[in-house]
């Protein structure tokens, strides 16, 4: 009997080193969460397949994480490549690394130009941090996106 292939989605995370990607990616792939004073950085790249049921059919979604390093111009187009979905993190206390976003975008229209693309806040846990990037920047953005 043959087997079937089961259909692959890439979803590639994007943003600036230290915004929480790796955070991401571990909670995605291994339901765990790393502290701040456990946490290493992503040397190189990393990915991690997981195989759901959508409406009776199975699909393997890879995520891949490259710990901010996707910019690298040796990696970029083959890290794009045939991504279906962009994750676009950036760090809520951090408006530097939501400012950069506008070149990573530039990067997943040139090289994924037909990813979906989703816009992530992260480390909205932190306690007593004052959010650095507001509701009306992150909506501002997406309309410009458009």
């Amino acid at each position: 009997m043959a087997s079937v292939k089961v259909p692959e989605q890439k979803v590639i995370l994007c943003g600036e080193f230290g915004v929480g990607k790796s955070s991401l990616f571990r909670r995605y792939a291994f339901n765990t969460f790393v502290t701040s004073t456990n946490r290493q950085s992503t040397l190189g790249l990393d990915h991690f397949n997981k195989e759901y049921n959508v409406n009776g059919k199975n699909i393997r979604l890879q995520l891949w994480d490259t710990g901010g390093m996707e910019r690298v111009a040796s990696i970029t187009s083959s890290y794009y490549k045939f991504a279906e979905a962009a994750i676009l993190v950036f760090s809520l206390d951090n408006a530097a690394s939501f400012h950069v976003l506008s070149q990573h975008l530039l990067d997943i229209v040139t090289y994924a130009e037909n990813a979906k693309i989703f816009l992530c806040g992260n480390k909205s846990d932190l306690e007593g941090d004052t959010p650095q990037v507001t509701e009306a920047d992150m909506e501002n953005f997406g309309e410009q996106c458009h």
